[in-house]
């Protein structure tokens, strides 16, 4: 059974009571526990796609977990729903968010997940719809509150289930005007009845032997009801007059010509229609000479069609547009698609295709040359040669670690050199071209930073350590940024590379010493032994920022060090102190 039977009626009927200043034909639609038989139930997907198809109230269950979170699900059970088990109540949020809940309903509905209310809230807000809410748990009701009050939505639902706590607090729910519940078949001379007492008439084709039979909804609407409540949305809104195919019409044509931006939004609200024949659009539409147009499309394909063929891009792929061309090489590295598919884009003269196909076959399974990806290195756009070090990291990681930290010295040794004569020339304003051209080496830099952090061993670890230990200011300077982050895992696999870091932390420059102070920190305790080999170095500055180190690590081992160096460093006695104060604080049993 669906759900319990009058007193659902009832509840959905008194919602659809509460109407905005509307139309006087407007029959409302509603929909059973979201869009059910379209998308995954209870899922945010599910919600939007009933907002979609033109529901104007939707039904949605509320259960409590162990940790306090109320989510959507309607029974309780998670082997009905998701790929676990157990129960909703007895289960922590995050562990349900690791759970799938869409692949019980479809391969392309995977890693849909059991949503939080307050996102079924701001869904419901912004797609301007109602709520129905069957509360599955007792005692929610100061929870239910307290997040429609913060979501500004406590006048858009009804309650109904375990809500007498509801009541009690917020005596005002479920107002409105009397309504009554009809089954198919109503005749419009009981509906003008139940109009002259006052009432609204909701006819039901959920939960009964009705769900399908459109023709039945079409006589209800023609007898006068004030709306209906279904399982199936797509027949529904074409029974009270908004025909979903006339929506999905007027927006194909919105997205065939006009204004770029408008033709975008259009394709991209096409995309969240699920179940609809709309490929074809799609792959005409990527087609567009208008980059956005057709980047928009790539995007539909890959959002709305998960399971989508890398075969249907072979045409795009063959393009006379660059910018179709590019996409589609986009949509294929999304995708995961065999890297030959693209090696013919290699030999493409436009730059941005090259650009998109070196990051598509950086994503890809199978095997790319070093002949072909090598030569790309030194291409004359900076954005290639980016994309080529990640492609070459991927795919030919021994040749990557011999080739790109040279690349990479010789990318800053020119960015650096525009840099000084920029400095040289008292800083002027830069033109677009010389703009473009030191942004060119910075988009360059940051994958071939990417691509080095690819690749594994202590040759990956030194070329990361150069670029953290490399101090200047200059346009190159965010590579040690990105570096010293990537070091943080490295050093707890390989702590005896943490050597030049804790040599650094007597820098002359700040800049270096920071940020080799913070990578020992996040490092994890492999390195704590040549830290504290640091804390007895005579360079006074190196001692202060080990003492730090060891604290933030919460180092017990180096609480009788410490003890020691309290008696002999009275410059740092208070640091010292704080250390010693710090670390037993946080091993307070030890």
């Amino acid at each position: 059974m669906k759900l319990g039977g009058v007193v659902f009626f009832l509840i959905i009927a008194a919602c659809a009571a509460r109407v905005e200043a509307q139309s006087p034909h407007h029959v409302e639609l509603l929909c059973h526990r979201t869009a059910n038989e379209d998308v995954p139930e209870n899922t945010l997907e599910s919600l939007e796609q009933a907002a979609l198809l033109g529901c104007d109230v939707v039904e949605i269950d509320l259960r409590r977990t162990l940790d306090g979170k109320i989510v959507l699900n309607h029974d309780g059970f998670l082997e009905h729903l998701t790929d676990g088990v157990g129960e909703t109540e007895t289960t922590y949020y995050g562990d349900l968010e690791l759970r799938d809940a869409g692949s019980w309903m479809g391969a392309r509905f995977a890693h849909m997940h059991i949503a939080l209310f307050e996102d079924a809230l701001r869904l419901a807000r912004e797609r301007k719809i109602r709520l129905i809410l069957d509360m599955k748990t007792k005692g929610i009701g100061p929870e239910v509150l307290a997040l429609l009050r913060q979501e500004s939505m406590l006048e858009r639902v009804k309650f109904g289930g375990e809500w007498e706590d509801v009541k009690r607090l917020y005596p005002e729910a479920n107002g409105g005007q009397p309504t009554v519940w009809v089954q198919p078949g109503v005749l419009a001379e009981q509906v003008n009845e139940y109009h002259r007492d006052g009432k609204k008439v909701i006819a039901n084709f959920s939960a009964n032997q009705h769900g399908l039979d459109l023709m039945a909804m079409k006589a209800a609407v023609a007898a006068g009801v004030d709306g209906v409540n279904v399982d199936y949305p797509r027949l529904g809104a074409d029974a009270v007059g908004r025909s979903v195919e006339r929506r999905l019409s007027d927006l194909s044509m919105t997205a065939n010509s006009g204004d770029s931006a408008a033709r975008a939004a259009a394709i991209m609200e096409l995309s969240r229609y699920r179940g609809f024949a709309l490929e074809s659009k799609f792959l005409h539409w990527l087609l567009d000479p208008d980059d956005h147009v057709s980047r928009a499309s790539a995007l539909a394909l890959l959002t709305a069609r998960p399971q989508t063929s890398p075969q249907v891009f072979a045409e795009a792929l063959r393009s006379d547009h660059a910018d179709a061309r590019a996409n589609a090489a986009w949509a294929l590295g999304m995708l995961g698609a065999p890297a030959s598919v693209l090696l013919p884009s290699l030999k493409d003269a436009d730059a941005n295709v090259l650009q998109e196909a070196l990051m598509a076959i950086g994503r890809m399974p199978g095997e790319v040359s070093t002949q072909l990806l090598l030569p790309l290195l030194a291409y004359p756009d900076g954005r290639v040669r980016g994309a080529a070090a990640l492609a070459l990291a991927r795919h030919q990681p021994e040749a990557a670690l011999k080739t790109i930290p040279v690349q990479l010295r010789l990318e800053v040794k020119t960015a650096r050199a525009h840099y000084e004569d920029y400095m040289k020339r008292g800083q002027p304003h830069l033109s677009k071209d010389e703009t473009a051209q030191i942004t060119g080496y910075f988009r360059c830099e940051m994958k071939m930073v990417q691509a080095i952090s690819m690749l594994k061993g202590t040759g990956a670890i030194q070329a990361l350590e150069e670029e953290v230990l490399r101090p200047g200011e200059d346009f190159s300077q965010m590579n040690g940024l990105v570096a010293s982050f990537q070091l943080w895992d490295r050093l707890g696999a390989d702590p005896t590379a943490a050597e030049p870091l804790v040599r650094a932390l007597e820098s002359n420059s700040t800049q270096v010493a920071d940020r080799a102070e913070w990578i020992l920190v996040q490092a994890g305790p492999g390195v704590l032994p040549e830290v504290r080999k640091a804390l007895a170095s005579e360079n006074a500055s190196m001692r202060e920022r080990a003492i730090r180190i060891v604290v933030w690590q919460g180092d017990m081992g180096s609480l009788e060090q410490l003890g020691s160096l309290q008696q002999a460093d009275r410059t740092h006695a208070d640091l010292i102190a704080w250390a010693l104060d710090t670390i037993k604080g946080l091993n307070p049993t030890q």
